[in-house]
């Protein structure tokens, strides 16, 4: 078999996306394989520019850059990551909360009262993956969970976790975790309005699951809280990073040494799958 020529991105942080440039077309050139990250757009004009590409490996799960439709017009084999790194994300939002709670951070939840997890009420809003993550992680440190989602979980209420409709679940929790998909929005103003008073709300989600206006108007309460990371993408950082009671890292939860090794044998496999090799 004649080996394909191959291009891959080259690592860019993940707080700092690359922005869309006729240079990622320059340096795929003739190749026939491309490894892209999340943050790149591969749509008409690419792939238009691109003519010898015959496969797009995602090296990551958020297909919301990729034309799927093209890809499959054209027919352009493509593979994803199909699961994110769930343990990375709840480990890391978990130590944040953990933080938040004691006051050990920049801010304190509870001014003047350190906190315990144990016995807080969690409301996890997608049980995907990541919210699964969560889910064990917050019945581990012995919390009140429950969870909302298009499909109901019945493995997991078997093991405690309560189903409650999406308005509830949102009046009766004081931590609010969105593991929903990339950019699909699951909260408005009508939801921010009956969220608890003193609420911490954790997006472990990517993009925009909500608008910025209605989590400006919610965060501006008193003693409201909210944890991001890179994963929100730069538009919300540069829109939120600067607002009290905001704790927006600049790094990306999912992203450990360990996660960068899992992430490139997945991405490896996909592409000896697809070469039969």
């Amino acid at each position: 078999m004649v080996e394909p020529k191959l291009h891959q991105e080259s690592a860019q942080p993940a707080e700092t996306p690359p922005a869309r440039s006729p240079c990622r077309i320059q340096r795929t050139g003739d190749a026939e394989v491309v490894l892209v990250t999340p943050w790149d757009k591969i749509d008409i004009t690419y792939l238009d520019a691109c003519p010898q590409l015959k496969y797009v490996g995602l090296c990551g799960t958020s297909t919301a850059n990729i034309d799927l439709d093209e890809l499959t017009k054209r027919k352009i084999g493509f593979s994803n990551i199909v699961s994110r790194d769930k343990e990375s994300v709840a480990e890391y939002f978990f130590m944040q909360l953990v933080s938040l709670a004691r006051g050990t951070g920049r801010y304190q939840w509870k001014p003047g009262e350190e906190h315990e997890l144990v016995g807080k009420h969690v409301g996890i809003i997608g049980l995907g993956e990541v919210g699964k993550a969560i889910a064990h992680m917050a019945l581990a440190y012995k919390m009140s969970v429950s969870y909302h989602s298009p499909h109901r979980k019945q493995e997991w209420e078997d093991r405690g976790v309560k189903y409650p409709e999406m308005n509830n679940l949102v009046r009766s929790n004081e931590i609010l975790v969105i593991c929903s998909p990339t950019n699909v929005k699951v909260l408005s103003k009508v939801e921010f309005d009956v969220v608890k008073p003193r609420s911490i709300l954790i997006q472990a989600s990517s993009g925009s699951p909500f608008t910025q206006k209605d989590f400006k108007e919610w965060i501006a309460q008193e003693d409201n809280y909210a944890l991001f990371d890179m994963s929100a993408g730069v538009k919300n950082y540069e829109a939120y990073k600067d607002i009290s009671r905001v704790i927006f890292s600049t790094s990306v939860a999912g992203d450990t040494y360990e996660s960068n090794q899992r992430r490139g044998e997945r991405a490896l496999e996909n592409l000896k799958k697809f070469l039969k090799v």
